[in-house]
């Protein structure tokens, strides 16, 4: 098993809880040659946290701990409430039929390994907890709006209650938004959803559906998503509607009015990147009249969006290229999907009229128009990044050494200028 092996950066987010709450030992706590480490009943201390890194366990850590107070799907419920009074923008999404999905999950008893992390997220008082809150928002608004069962939307908003509890299994250094990944660091955020899925599996009795929807809820139908590149046929429907629901999630939670449009843009700038239902019900759902993309970009807007085109030129020849003169199928199938993915990009700047604007200059243009284009050239560049960084991830684990040498020409071209913001 995974998890009897102590993951560092876990234990130690556990020890800093215990600074704050009652984290005691709920049964004594073994190696796995059988010698006792821990007493139960025995408060977890910086004196764990020296013992069991060093060793591996029985059992489970995160299944022999237990915590004063700890979150409880009825504080989930209530939390919700809060967010959702304190950004009115997520009740555009969220009508009453998805207040009783919410609502509904009160009662679910949530297992106490997931309660002890649940716990260490909240406390930590890090943004994935609030996070995962909007996306509940988000996936309720959704699951009532598509008439899912309640079986469906129970699977569906648990699954978003834990989508992300694989991050505090990540050195936290690769979480900052600060800390620009490299394509060879992204294996390290790109695991969290396995890790999830395994934690799900190994740890509780929860549905399996849960942990695919956990293991899913970064993949895209266009097969350009993390970590594995999940084909469209083996898509869950419902980690489908959490990626949707992630996605929205994030840009709403940034509270400005521009934030709406902002989020159906980049729900649609590629056709076939997300499930067609969860995208038609959230866009009608945030439709409003009175929003705005907000100020148009400083700067020489039409340079960096030429810039951008070119960019995405040069990575199709780098593309084309390498899947003609390729020796091994690897790489030749991954310059094609590379190749498509690149292609569709190219679409979505083609369709802003950016390149027409150009030869007219920013004047005449509307601003709110500029900002639009602006902002659709910000998702290219963003989408061209994570491609590189997923092509990297990709090669990694499925070829030698020598497909990433040759592959690497691509890579570097996907990655050369850091995007100007993400969505």
């Amino acid at each position: 098993m995974l998890f009897n092996s102590v993951n560092q950066h876990c234990l130690k987010s556990i020890v800093e809880l215990a600074e704050t709450h009652t984290v005691e030992a709920a049964e004594d706590i073994y190696d796995d040659r059988g010698m006792k480490l821990w007493a139960k009943g025995k408060p977890v201390s910086a004196e764990l946290q020296d013992k069991l890194l060093r060793r591996k366990l029985a059992k489970p850590l995160e299944s022999t701990l237990a915590v004063e107070g700890a979150v409880a799907f009825g504080d989930i419920v209530g939390a919700c409430r809060t967010h959702l009074d304190e950004n009115p923008l997520f009740g555009r999404i969220v009508n009453r039929d998805a207040l009783a999905l919410i609502n509904g999950m009160k009662n679910i008893a949530l297992p106490q390994p997931l309660r002890l992390l649940l716990t260490t997220a909240y406390a930590k008082g890090n943004s994935s907890f609030k996070h995962s809150l909007a996306t509940i928002l988000v996936s309720a608004g959704i699951a009532a709006r598509l008439k899912a069962s309640e079986h469906d939307a129970q699977l569906l908003l648990m699954a978003a209650l834990l989508h992300d509890l694989g991050e505090i299994y990540i050195n936290p250094d690769y979480l900052r938004d600060s800390h620009r990944l490299r394509p060879a660091e992204w294996k390290h955020v790109a695991s969290h959803p396995r890790v999830g899925q395994l934690l799900i599996a190994e740890l509780t009795t929860l549905p399996a559906a849960v942990g695919q929807c956990v293991a899913h809820h970064h993949e895209r139908l266009d097969g350009s998503g993390y970590p594995h590149q999940v084909e469209r046929s083996k898509h869950s429907r419902l980690g489908s509607w959490l990626g949707v629901a992630d996605s929205v999630a994030a840009i709403l939670s940034r509270g400005d009015y521009g934030a709406p449009l902002r989020a159906a843009l980049a729900l649609r700038i590629v056709p076939e990147e997300f499930d067609h239902d969860a995208v038609a019900v959230v866009t009608q759902a945030m439709r409003n009249g009175d929003d705005s993309f907000g100020a148009p970009p400083v700067g020489d807007f039409i340079s960096r969006a030429h810039a951008s085109g070119e960019r995405i030129k040069l990575t199709i020849r780098c593309a084309e290229s390498l899947q003609s003169s390729a020796s091994d199928a690897f790489t030749r199938q991954t310059a094609g999907s590379a190749l498509s993915l690149l292609q569709n990009l190219q679409k979505s700047l083609r369709s802003t009229g950016v390149m027409e604007a150009g030869s007219l200059g920013t004047d005449g243009l509307d601003a709110e128009l500029v900002a639009e284009i602006n902002l659709v050239v910000r998702e290219v560049d963003w989408r061209m990044r994570n491609l590189a960084r997923n092509l990297h991830l990709r090669t990694e684990v499925h070829a030698d050494g020598a497909c990433l040498e040759h592959i690497a020409p691509l890579i570097q071209a996907l990655d050369s200028n850091e995007a100007p913001g993400k969505a």
